[in-house]
């Protein structure tokens, strides 16, 4: 009985670790996205500018 139930624990315990890691790499994944986004439009604002000056 004290065997099934740690191994009912120790399954629950990997599967929360498992599932925060997944969640964290897909919230790194979209912050990234994210970052990737906010560089592009800056970069076309400063291409905008620098036609403007010429």
């Amino acid at each position: 009985m004290n065997t099934a139930l740690t191994i009912i624990g120790l399954a629950m315990f990997i599967f929360i670790i498992v599932y925060s890691l997944k969640r964290a790499k897909e919230k790194k994944q979209a912050q990234q996205e994210e970052h990737e986004k906010i560089k592009n439009y800056g970069e076309s604002i400063n291409e905008e500018t620098r036609n403007k000056n010429k």
